[in-house]
């Protein structure tokens, strides 16, 4: 409990510095922050009609490519368990005048309702979260069976020797994001989903994960560089 009140105060003071965290997103993906959002949208493959959860929406940054994806017919639920975030988030909305995006305040390991989504989306929130693993699983049980979890996050770099780096970069993430890098978030999903594929940036630091819920039981996994 104690991880999720700093998480909360963490994200909150954030919610109203966003120029100051673009900056340090920026710096700590070494500039492949965007690249890595927009494959995770493609990702998710959504049909216009469909809905989709934002998984630690933040701000409401992927609200306009997720409702670009699902169109007018469709539906964005963004959630997130920061005040200051979601007041962020619901300013957007109000603003760019959609009706079909929403901002609910909750936690997403015990999601406050009970939609089912055609898919869902987290990016550089997961880790950030004490109980990943339940999170995981609750977004599974969201899912329409054939739904899909991208899911664009940052582990510990993987591949030397740029892994040296990793002494200075996890205790500023640490701090700075509430980030958690023992937690496994890729095996996670290879755990409780039927498929997922991985690509990864920046020596295996930062990557997109899609994970599939289906109906029948398969092993499928691919990984790629870039």
């Amino acid at each position: 409990m104690a991880r999720d009140e700093r998480g909360r105060r963490v994200y909150d003071w954030w919610s109203g510095h966003q120029r100051l965290f673009g900056v340090l997103s920026t710096l700590l993906l070494f500039g492949k922050g965007d690249d890595a959002r927009a494959r995770g949208v493609t990702s998710l493959a959504l049909d216009p009609g469909d809905t989709v959860l934002d998984v630690g929406c933040g701000p409401g940054v992927n609200f306009p490519a997720l409702r670009e994806a699902v169109g007018p017919d469709g539906t964005v639920v963004g959630l997130d368990y920061s005040a200051g975030m979601c007041h962020r988030a619901r300013k957007r909305v109000r603003k760019a005048g959609w009706q079909n995006v929403h901002t609910v305040r909750g936690d997403a390991a015990r999601p406050p309702f009970e939609t089912q989504f055609d898919a869902a989306y987290a990016t550089l929130s997961i880790t950030a979260m004490p109980e990943a693993t339940a999170v995981i699983d609750a977004v599974y049980d969201s899912l329409r069976p054939g739904g899909r979890f991208v899911v664009v996050d940052t582990r510990p770099i993987q591949d030397a020797p740029w892994n040296r780096l990793n002494p200075l970069f996890t205790p500023i993430s640490r701090l700075a994001t509430n980030w958690q890098p023992d937690v496994d978030v890729v095996g996670a999903l290879r755990d409780t989903f039927e498929t997922y594929s991985l690509t990864e940036y920046n020596g295996g630091t930062l990557y997109v994960a899609t994970a599939t819920r289906e109906a029948e039981e398969t092993a499928d996994t691919t990984t790629s560089q870039e």
